[in-house]
């Protein structure tokens, strides 16, 4: 079967670029599917991650929007490069023949009504549609897909007007190493350095916890535009020797079993493949009640425990529980390995292959 994924930007290293090539992958080696991913905007970095001698990579090279204050040019520059966009798809498109196109990220959502083909079109939401600024255009989106498939069951609740809404959660490989020292007196926290993220919520909240627990550290892995607002607050809170930003690390999968307890204070998710990760080595999780994907994940007090949203006095009280007590942190922690077994690939993959066969 001819299959595409249309994609915003795959020199982006992130969970969706990850995902949509590993997916991509899979479906071209051991199901042997005819495989394109198609990115569309101009970027000259290098792509992160690999893709299979046997899968075409096209970039339309369309270049980005303007990054202005001036709302008016703004507009326009946004509207011109869809317009290009939509032409160059178009024209790619129309000389693959696909029998199926899957559409990626906002910017696919909003492309998918205006691609014009006989194959199955079929939108990918890894954002949760309630937290993009631009959900108001997916209406057309709904109306022209032939299926729409969500990570979580709050994000298909959103779309009341598709023809069908399938929940597909993304899927992690097989973890190899877990956590064995249950001990050790530090906490990681993984994820881009934005404001989506609330690692300025979590270092406030560190400046409290310190006081009680001085010999644990916490570090923070990622990268952002936040970087250097939070490296600030790190440094008027004091906090330099018990906050530390890593910076991204291509091998999280192997840095996690270094720690002994996990934290996420995200605003908003769409399915969050780091809390999953985490789980899988074997870490105990203190979140917020965030939409979407933390209670999917989250059993509180089996594998973790899951904090009202936004209230910082319970995720302080909530943290130094998990960090007065070794043993809760490894009973917590063997319970997530057991837990994220659900979210391996093999357990996840046949959904999509299922699609795809129907």
């Amino acid at each position: 079967m001819n299959i595409i994924y249309v994609i915003e930007d795959y020199s982006e290293n992130g969970g969706v670029e990850r995902i949509v090539s590993d997916k991509a992958n899979t479906l071209s080696t051991q199901y042997h599917h005819n495989v394109t991913l198609i990115s569309v905007y101009r970027d000259n970095r290098k792509e992160q991650f690999k893709l299979d001698d046997g899968i075409n990579l096209i970039h339309l090279d369309v270049p980005f929007a303007k990054r202005t204050t001036n709302s008016i040019i703004r507009l326009i520059s946004r509207l011109y490069t869809i317009f290009i966009a939509i032409l160059r798809l178009n024209k790619v498109i129309k000389g693959l023949h696909p029998d199926i196109i899957f559409f990626t990220t906002t910017l696919g959502a909003i492309l998918l009504p205006f691609c014009h083909t006989k194959a199955r079109k079929i939108y990918e939401s890894h954002l949760a549609r309630k937290f993009n600024p631009f959900n108001k255009l997916f209406f057309l989106t709904e109306l022209s897909a032939e299926r729409i498939v969500c990570l979580t069951s709050g994000d298909a609740k959103e779309y009341k007007y598709a023809k069908r809404v399938d929940i597909i959660p993304n899927y992690i490989n097989d973890i190899k190493s877990h956590v064995e020292d249950y001990s050790v007196k530090k906490a990681i926290a993984v994820g881009r350095l934005e404001y989506q993220k609330g690692f300025d919520i979590l270092i406030d909240c560190w400046k409290e916890i310190a006081k009680r627990y001085p010999d644990w550290k916490l570090d923070i892995y990622g990268e952002g535009s936040c970087r250097e607002e939070l490296q600030r607050q790190i440094n008027s809170l004091q906090l330099v020797d018990k906050v530390k930003l890593c910076g991204r690390n291509n091998n999280i999968i192997e840095i996690y079993p270094q720690y002994s307890l996990h934290f996420m204070t995200s605003r908003y998710e769409g399915l969050p493949m780091t809390l999953i990760e985490a789980q899988a080595c074997g870490l105990s999780s203190v979140v917020f009640d965030y939409q979407y994907g933390a209670s999917d994940i989250v059993s509180n007090g089996h594998n973790g425990l899951i904090i009202e949203q936004g209230n910082h006095k319970l995720f302080i009280e909530a943290a130094m529980k998990m960090m007065s007590f070794k043993e809760l942190r490894k009973e917590y922690g063997t319970n997530a390995i057991s837990i994220s077994k659900q979210y391996y690939r093999e357990n996840i993959i046949n959904k999509w292959i299922q699609i795809i066969n129907n």
